[in-house]
């Protein structure tokens, strides 16, 4: 290729972003959502077990439960992202304690004091526990060693490691409560779901049997997208 000639262009794919609610779930809220609009302005079309008031309330809770879900699933990004990037400094700096180990005891037997401050041997290598609950428990056990051994003073001492420790336990406790309120989250989404679920199908009949030889068209009409949910 010559000086002149004019550089190729490179044109990047574009990335695909992936919503927090799945796109089924979108999808029913959108269409029960419709139906029930549609529903509480025919009366003539009735259920014994459900309303049309009824109907749109659920469908409402529905649409509500979706959101809950993403905002705190959100939350829990942040979260696991403060765990990682603590997980990170902690790697790198609990090397200061075998330091100070060494300054103070024999290079060749500090290890033996190591467990005094949670760390252990793990997969060849002296390190805090890579479980997060067990490496809470180690820190607590460094805060310890650390005013034990005389380091609370040294510039990766007491005050550096209780910080740690402390952050680390309130990152931990509010990934467990996270965790928590998704799960009930999406367990009243998916009875949601099964509401309304049951309440389409049965619209669906209730239609095909109000209108034997145009219900095709009524159900387009009503918002349904499938003769089935």
């Amino acid at each position: 290729m010559t000086t002149d000639e004019a550089p190729v262009a490179v044109t990047e794919t574009p990335k695909r972003k992936t919503s927090a609610t799945p796109v089924a779930d979108q999808n029913l809220a959108d269409c029960a959502n419709t139906v029930a609009d549609v529903w509480i302005r025919n009366p003539a079309i009735t259920a014994i077990w459900i309303t049309s008031a009824g109907f749109k309330t659920t469908t409402n809770l529905f649409g509500t439960s979706l959101g809950d879900r993403h905002a705190t699933g959100g939350g829990r990004a942040a979260v696991t992202n403060e765990l990682k990037l603590l997980d990170k400094e902690i790697n790198q700096k609990q090397d200061y304690i075998k330091v100070y180990l060494k300054d103070k005891y024999d290079k060749d037997t500090f290890t033996a004091y190591l467990p005094q401050f949670g760390i252990v041997m793990e997969h060849k290598k002296w390190s805090f526990p890579a479980d997060r609950n067990k490496r809470l428990a180690a820190l607590k056990l460094a805060v310890q060693a650390l005013v034990a051994h005389d380091f609370q003073d040294k510039k990766f001492g007491l005050e550096y490691w209780q910080d740690i420790y402390d952050r680390y336990e309130s990152a931990l406790q509010l990934s467990v409560s996270t965790d928590g309120e998704v799960a009930g989250l999406v367990s009243a989404k998916n009875e949601y779901r099964k509401q309304i679920q049951k309440a389409l199908n049965a619209l669906i009949h209730i239609i095909k049997g109000n209108y034997p030889d145009t219900y095709a068209g009524v159900l387009r009409e009503w918002g349904f997208q499938k003769e089935k949910y």
